[in-house]
């Protein structure tokens, strides 16, 4: 049972997608929506120290945990798109590359290879996560328009997602983990 653990945190970092999503779109709560998803989005910190602390690492924690950042991350894009908070090309754009990335990992597993983890890539997702952060907050703070700095860091995140990809493409997948 202790094992689980992580894969309750990341199942709650999944969920904060439609809580954040009901937040803004039900009762325009984007400061809530805002705390709601930080505190989501620091769980993906927290499930994986908490697995490696417990050496529960469990196959469908290796499925849950991207899940649950897909659900939570293009359920926000979504909404801040339905409020007009986010760009119709940026939050598309995102959703699409995330499909695409999961059609492509799952294109390979069933070839019993994955991709080694880039560190472009994960430089983007933060660059996503802060990025959704901005534009949830979207509100005045410094004399600074916060959806310009939300749009610029969500641009950056889908050019380092480009940038991974190619990377991908240019060292190709790997055999199956030991």
């Amino acid at each position: 049972m202790i094992r689980q653990i992580p894969n309750f945190v990341s199942f709650t970092r999944g969920m904060g997608g439609p809580a954040v999503a009901v937040l803004l779109l039900g009762y325009g709560l984007n400061y809530v929506a805002f705390w709601v998803f930080i505190g989501a989005i620091c769980t993906d910190l927290v499930d994986g120290w908490i697995a490696r602390r417990l050496d529960a690492f469990t196959d469908i924690g290796k499925w849950l945990d991207p899940l649950a950042d897909k659900v939570l991350t293009n359920t926000v894009w979504i909404s801040l798109w339905a409020v007009d908070f986010a760009p119709a090309w940026l939050a598309l754009g995102s959703v699409v590359r995330d499909l695409v990335v999961i059609a492509g990992w799952s294109y390979v597993a069933r070839r019993g290879k994955r991709f080694s983890v880039n560190a472009i890539g994960q430089v983007g997702v933060a660059f996503e996560g802060v990025a959704l952060s901005v534009l949830l907050f979207h509100g005045p703070w410094l004399d600074v328009h916060w959806p310009s700095v939300g749009t610029i860091l969500g641009f950056m995140s889908l050019a380092l997602s480009l940038a991974s990809v190619a990377g991908y493409v240019i060292t190709g997948p790997r055999g199956p983990d030991p």
